[in-house]
């Protein structure tokens, strides 16, 4: 919703003009409503989680946002969005999901942007709300604020700011899903790290080097030793694959090395296309495949 900065006599005046309009309720219970803003905000923040629980760490992600919508920018239009959201998710006994786009004012064309995020986020959630809460709770609300900020299509800080939230945000809840130990798996096996690339690239992203650097805090410069296996997903030559994955693998050496940790300690290898987290068919590209996974080993 475009940021509206409007006085009383303004709002007055708007509301006089739009009581004639038969949508109006549909528009405001979208968009949020100034006239209720107010009485939305307190019941939200008043609303008491104490829990880690998906639904509880939805709630404080939604709460957060009205406040940044209201008391930060004044959009009491997108505040009170927020802020229902946050009631709603709070009087439901089942999962309130991420915004569609197409619920919103987007075009065709502008829509697709918003396709396959939250078709990954979707995938994320599904397997992610039960064990990793408040990583799923973060990727779900920065989504939204995403959704919200590119709408308005004005404030280009923000909606970085929130495109780039969500990308970390996703990439760190589908990076513990897919290190999750197995039921079936020994408990006393080697905890993995994995770092995930964009496509045709071995460049660690911002939040790879995140990952890396929690691995060497979790585990010591010395104490233990790191095996790092490259991998691809299917789109490309099986040749190229086996490279890049090399490629992938050395990079993440190089990197904790550079945080001090002896390049005796680790051991690379490349396998390509070979081991595939996400099976699919040849020639497909895949985000959760283009990792290095790096087995701690003491």
């Amino acid at each position: 919703m475009a940021k509206r900065y409007m006085s009383p006599l303004a709002v007055l005046m708007s509301a006089t003009v739009l009581a004639g309009c038969s949508n109006l309720p549909n528009s405001l219970d979208h968009g949020g409503n100034p006239f209720t803003q107010p009485f939305n905000y307190e019941k939200a923040q008043n609303i008491q989680v104490q829990g880690n629980d998906f639904k509880s760490a939805l709630i404080r992600e939604y709460q957060a946002l009205s406040t940044k919508e209201g008391v930060v920018w004044s959009d009491w239009f997108d505040s009170d969005f927020f802020a229902r959201k946050a009631i709603k998710i709070s009087e439901s006994d089942g999962i309130i999901g991420p915004e569609d786009p197409a619920n919103w004012r987007y075009s065709e064309e502008e829509l697709v942007q918003f396709a396959q995020p939250r078709q990954d986020l979707l995938a994320a959630l599904n397997e992610g709300v039960g064990d990793f809460p408040l990583e799923a709770a973060k990727a779900q609300a920065s989504f939204d604020c995403w959704v919200e900020e590119q709408e308005e299509g004005w404030q280009n800080d923000e909606i970085a700011k929130c495109k780039q939230q969500f990308d970390a945000a996703l990439a760190k809840l589908q990076n513990v899903i897919v290190t999750k130990p197995q039921a079936t798996e020994p408990l006393d096996m080697a905890k993995l790290y994995t770092v995930f690339f964009d496509f045709d690239s071995a460049v660690i992203t911002p939040v790879g080097q995140q990952v890396l650097q929690a691995l060497v805090e979790d585990w010591g410069k010395e104490t233990a030793a790191f095996e790092l296996i490259g991998h691809t997903d299917s789109a490309g030559s099986r040749t190229y694959n086996e490279r890049l994955s090399k490629r992938r693998a050395e990079a993440v050496k190089s990197f904790v090395a550079s945080l001090e940790v002896p390049e005796g300690k680790m051991t690379t290898q490349g396998v390509g296309e070979s081991a595939l987290a996400v099976q699919t068919e040849d020639g497909v590209r895949e985000a959760k495949n283009r990792r290095v996974v790096i087995k701690v080993k003491q």
